[in-house]
């Protein structure tokens, strides 16, 4: 069965979301999630697709993918996903992770598990500007966001230092990931799995 990362739903309203950003720098109890049922279909269907991506499935963070991404309109996904209030800010408890129709993990246990193997490695955070990010409902049929302004402020772009950090976290946690997938990948077929080299044996002719 084909698993998908980064889709879940709400354990009290049961609603679908996509999580962008597992927890918070400051605040890792919570975290942040699209309610996709709350998009316009045009916006839903980029996100879903975006979701499938290959580049997003090997990401283990929606918003590593979501950032160098854009929309249908033009617009960088994750900015046009801040501006129009889709991110909603959640307790990870209440969000299950639901990577097929037979799993669901709470949230909470994986950014556990996932500390651990990454050793705290750095979370990136979200856009600074908190106005339209206040977890605000959204109707499905509300018209299509305006673009990016050209003229972005402070936090709302990420420079080239934030963007290097970005990549050396993503780094390690490729590393991470990578690990893992062949842990599994032994226990499927442990004959797979190398064993230590074997050296040829000198054979030292007898002194005469």
């Amino acid at each position: 069965m084909r698993n998908t990362k980064h889709v879940g739903k709400l354990a009290n309203t049961q609603k679908k979301v996509v999580v962008v950003f597992r927890e918070l720098p400051d605040d890792p109890k919570s975290c942040l999630v699209v309610d996709t049922d709350a998009l316009a279909d045009w916006m839903h269907d980029d996100v879903i697709n975006a979701v499938e991506a290959p580049g997003a499935q090997a990401s283990p963070n929606f918003y590593e993918y979501a950032e160098r991404t854009v929309m249908a309109d033009g617009t960088n996904m994750l900015q046009t996903l801040h501006k129009t209030g889709r991110l909603m800010k959640q307790s990870t408890d209440n969000v299950l992770m639901t990577p097929n129709a037979e799993i669901a993990v709470g949230l909470t246990e994986i950014n556990n598990i996932v500390r651990e193997e990454t050793k705290g490695a750095p979370i990136v955070a979200p856009p600074t500007d908190e106005t339209p990010m206040a977890g605000k409902e959204v109707k499905a049929d509300q018209a299509a966001p305006a673009p990016v302004a050209e003229t972005a402020t402070p936090g709302e772009t990420l420079d080239d230092t934030q963007m290097a950090k970005n990549l050396l976290a993503q780094a390690k946690s490729f590393e991470s990931e990578a690990k893992n997938l062949k842990a599994q990948a032994y226990e499927l077929a442990p004959g797979l799995k190398p064993g230590p080299k074997k050296t040829d044996a000198k054979v030292t002719e007898p002194a005469e």
